[in-house]
């Protein structure tokens, strides 16, 4: 049987870096974990300290991550999501309101924690501009 393998990719000698993604989550612990998942994966992970700095130079940047575990000011999250920037948001399962606000944002996919823990790969495979 043939094979067309002209468009298949393979990973042993496939050199595209899959990108940067940013992070925006006040648990550095957390933080330090999504890195960890996201480096084994190829991604530059950059955690951000402001919602300025989540927002600012753009190019490069795939995915942004934004934890809601803690209270966000989503208008300050606008500039990225009106650029287009994919962005999925995480937290309590039990944080309605965070779901709705971050919804509201117009973020690309909301989740709750264990979801994300879960699914993090997958989430980054899917979400992440190629």
């Amino acid at each position: 049987m043939d094979v067309d393998m002209t468009n298949q990719s393979n990973p042993a000698t496939d050199t595209r870096q899959p990108g940067t993604v940013r992070v925006s989550s006040p648990d550095l612990f957390f933080g330090m974990r999504i890195r960890t998942v996201l480096k084994q994966l190829g991604y530059t992970v950059v955690l951000t300290k402001s919602s300025t700095e989540f927002s600012d130079h753009p190019d490069g940047i795939v995915l942004g991550l934004i934890d809601f575990n803690q209270p966000v000011n989503w208008l300050e999250f606008q500039p990225a999501i009106d650029g287009g920037l994919p962005i999925v948001a995480f937290g309590a399962h039990t944080n309605v309101a965070g779901f709705r606000a971050a919804k509201a944002a117009g973020v690309a996919r909301v989740v709750s924690n264990g979801e994300f823990n879960r699914s993090l790969p997958d989430l980054a495979a899917k979400y992440s501009r190629k």
